[in-house]
């Protein structure tokens, strides 16, 4: 009896290895520090894949550039050396998969309300299965947040207030159209390297969301912020089409519903998180200014629009400005 006890229990114990041998972890990386929005599409979508799946899979995140930069990430997704990654519209995803470099342009969305219209929608879906010919897939919109302008020489109300200055921007060749179009000066450099740059005066303005503004303490170091929500910034979450398309039809619905979870989480940190950083950015000495002519602006982009519309065209460009 004893004899047999012991193989019952011991068959139990194998049962139990192989079940957590069975799960399987999914390595995740992104740019942004560990707590950022990113961690919190993550984290959800974790939850949730978990869930979904019975515990089949597990989501490991690697932030801050663990894995590498944002380029080499996307590259090593495609390759299927990593399996996941979130990553921002900007320079990096657009040279990715030039398609979603429409999302760069400025001044392309009103407000939240119309980004996620835009995203949750043909056109924002469209924009997901065009990633088929980069060899992944993505699984969802997860969002990084609309972009302010701040700098330490003048408010920023209008076009000619632009002028001259020099402002540090992401990496993107649309970004740097739009701002030498408006009279500005804009050069990239490592966001680690931006907060002494600003406070030495090598760059006299920047642009980011208010909650990398406060986050990185950068309003520390610039006397003008304007809430101008320029660009919107939204980011995507990829895997590597290999492994999904060998994914059970139910797998895969898990996955994606499991995406879309995150990136909803990731909105709603965004925008709880910048109305907590307006609350300290009101507390301490720099000038905010709401005042934003961004029907000037728009009339001083109009050759930007032009030129980029030989690009995306026209019709695709205003399908997403007038989108209701």
């Amino acid at each position: 009896m004893r004899a047999f006890w012991g193989l019952v229990i011991g068959a139990a114990l194998l049962m139990a290895t192989a079940g957590a041998q069975a799960q399987e972890k999914l390595r995740i990386g992104h740019v942004l520090p560990k707590g950022s929005q990113f961690s919190e599409a993550i984290r959800v979508m974790n939850e949730e894949i978990q869930r979904r799946t019975n515990n089949k899979y597990v989501i490991e995140e690697h932030p801050a550039s663990e894995l590498g930069s944002g380029p080499a990430m996307l590259e090593a997704v495609k390759l299927g050396t990593i399996d996941m990654v979130l990553s921002s519209s900007g320079g990096a995803l657009a040279q990715f998969n030039p398609n979603v470099g429409i999302l760069d342009l400025m001044l392309l969305f009103r407000d939240e309300a119309h980004a996620d219209l835009v995203l949750d929608g043909p056109i924002g879906k469209s924009l997901l299965d065009s990633f088929k010919d980069t060899n992944t897939v993505a699984l969802a919109w997860a969002e990084n947040g609309f972009r302010q302008l701040t700098n330490s020489v003048r408010p920023i109300k209008t076009p000619a207030d632009m002028k001259g200055l020099k402002m540090r921007i992401a990496e993107s060749d649309l970004f740097k159209k739009a701002f030498q179009t408006l009279g500005a000066e804009p050069f990239s450099m490592p966001f680690a390297q931006l907060y002494p740059a600003l406070k030495s005066g090598q760059a006299e303005g920047q642009e980011n969301p208010v909650t990398t503004i406060v986050g990185s303490k950068l309003y520390e170091v610039q006397s003008n912020i304007t809430l101008s929500n320029h660009t919107y910034s939204p980011a995507v979450i990829l895997i590597n089409k290999e492994f999904f398309d060998d994914l059970s039809p139910e797998m895969k619905t898990a996955f994606v519903e499991a995406a879309r979870a995150g990136g909803k989480a990731s909105r709603e940190f965004v925008r709880n998180r910048d109305r907590e950083g307006m609350k300290v950015l009101k507390a301490s000495p720099i000038t905010i200014t709401t005042d934003f002519d961004r029907a000037a602006f728009e009339k001083a982009l109009e050759p930007f629009y032009q030129e980029a519309a030989k690009q995306f065209t026209m019709e695709k460009i205003m399908a997403i400005k007038n989108a209701k």
